[in-house]
């Protein structure tokens, strides 16, 4: 979270030739107050967390816990949540800027402990958690539209997917966070994904979260 702050400039003050030290500390200009400026990105509000199975025959039948249905479900929902639209304002200065960007994470719940892991993806952990992958499709036109792409990627399927699965190699899982917004025909996405340490097969489980990031206009 970026915050700007003003700075003080002090005002050159003139003083005949005959002023004495008296004189320079009786004019000096008083200090003025600092004006408050927007902050440009308000901290995330947290909207929901569950948990689905990765689970194949769970997934091919979408039962209720898979992660296709959970992720599917959560997802629409933080989109359509009635708090994204600007309200009064993000603080009583600072106006709000447009409809809040959902944030959309999905993530293993277990790994192998590291003296399993393959080298590569010790690697991998350490150079994606400083620089993420990343990933920019062009917009979506709804729902269904993003969904999709976003489940195929995650499956490796499609330009995108295939790309990531080539770069996160080996059995190096992906954590992914998708930034998505409104755009004028639909919806525009970003995400960041976290190649890194393999995954325990033996829990199936997978942890998704969906928050809401609000912007202020700057003064």
């Amino acid at each position: 979270m970026l915050f700007s702050r003003t700075i003080f400039l002090a005002a050159a003050v003139l003083l005949p030739a005959a002023a004495t030290a008296d004189d320079v500390i009786d004019a000096a200009p008083a200090p003025q107050p600092v004006a408050e400026v927007c902050p440009r990105v308000l901290p995330e509000e947290p909207l929901a967390t569950e948990y689905g199975s990765a689970g194949i025959m769970k997934n091919l039948a979408e039962t209720d816990d898979s992660i296709r249905a959970v992720a599917a479900r959560l997802l629409e929902q933080a989109l359509n949540d009635e708090s994204r639209h600007p309200s009064g304002g993000c603080s009583a200065d600072c106006p709000d800027d447009g409809v809040a960007e959902v944030i959309y994470r999905v993530a293993p719940m277990a790994f192998l402990p590291r003296a399993e892991q393959n080298d590569i993806c010790l690697r991998f952990e350490d150079e994606t958690s400083e620089n993420p992958m990343r990933f920019n499709p062009p917009a979506f036109a709804d729902f269904d539209a993003l969904n999709t792409w976003i489940t195929d990627f995650s499956q490796g399927k499609g330009s995108d997917g295939k790309a990531l699965y080539e770069r996160c190699s080996s059995n190096c899982s992906p954590r992914y966070t998708f930034v998505i917004g409104d755009a004028a025909d639909g919806y525009e996405v970003e995400a960041a994904v976290l190649c890194g340490l393999a995954r325990d097969r033996s829990n199936d489980q997978y942890l998704i979260s969906t928050a809401l990031r609000r912007s202020c206009a700057v003064n």
